[in-house]
């Protein structure tokens, strides 16, 4: 049993870190609590058939991206053990780095084909969300979840 407890929990943390890779790829840099957010609901999205929002919205985007987090609160807090170890890894390895809250990634980095993409919802909510500070950012997900 405790076997397939490590099996699992190594297959959630490369699954976390195939997704934070690609999300600082394509944006760059980003906080770690906006990290945490934003790639459980990138993992969380690839097994929702229909999303509610799509890329054409535009108005309170942060604010719907955080609302797709209602009423997942116990899944969110079991994952962000994962998303933590998978940050730990990354920044272990050298494929990241962390400077003052901010995860950056390394220049170096190839482009691969990921299984998790990043919807243009979500691409336009991260890209949004770094106007806004962590203390705001963190009361919506509070409220939301």
């Amino acid at each position: 049993m405790r076997q397939l407890q490590i099996e699992i929990e190594s297959i959630q943390v490369s699954i976390f870190c195939e997704i934070v890779l690609d999300v600082l790829k394509k944006h760059r840099s980003l906080s770690i609590n906006k990290v945490l957010v934003f790639a459980y609901l990138i993992k969380k999205e690839r097994f929702i058939p229909k999303s509610v929002y799509n890329g054409n919205n535009t108005q309170d985007i942060i604010y719907k991206s955080l609302s797709l987090l209602s009423g997942d609160y116990l899944e969110f807090c079991n994952s962000v053990e994962f998303i933590i170890k998978a940050i730990h890894i990354l920044k272990t390895s050298g494929d990241i780095t962390v400077e003052n809250d901010l995860l950056f990634v390394m220049d170096n980095m190839y482009i691969s084909n990921n299984i998790f993409k990043e919807t243009t919802f979500l691409e336009k909510a991260i890209e949004y969300s770094k106007n806004m500070n962590e203390r705001q950012f963190m009361k919506e997900v509070t409220d939301n979840v």
